[in-house]
């Protein structure tokens, strides 16, 4: 694939992001340890067009990150744009429409 340019990835960070906000939490599981900290050990969730997420730990070198997940109706797998929002990537990145020349000169009559 393709970079993406960065103008397109904050849209696209954006769609993500509503999608996020506005899901639905199908499932979570927690865990208090007996010091009073609490901690997520799995968060399921459902957003827009009914796919089921799950927002996942992982460690990327020394730092840990937050991945999410989908379940693609064979099992869990990682997201990306290019699977998973490839309709919003298309259309963000798609040529600007130009008519073709012989439909400016029948609009100059």
């Amino acid at each position: 694939m393709d970079p993406i340019p960065a103008d397109e990835c904050r849209t696209l960070e954006a769609i993500i992001k509503d999608d996020l906000q506005r899901a639905e939490i199908l499932s979570v599981s927690v865990y208090v340890d007996e010091d009073g900290s609490i901690e997520v050990e799995e968060l399921a969730l459902r957003i827009y067009g009914g796919r089921k997420v799950a927002i996942v730990p992982e460690m990327r070198g020394k730092c840990p990150w937050l991945s999410l997940e989908i379940h693609d109706g064979r099992g869990w797998r990682n997201m990306s744009v290019a699977e998973d929002y490839a309709e919003e990537l298309e259309e963000l990145t798609a040529a600007p429409w130009r008519p073709e020349p012989d439909t400016v000169e029948e609009a100059r009559l």
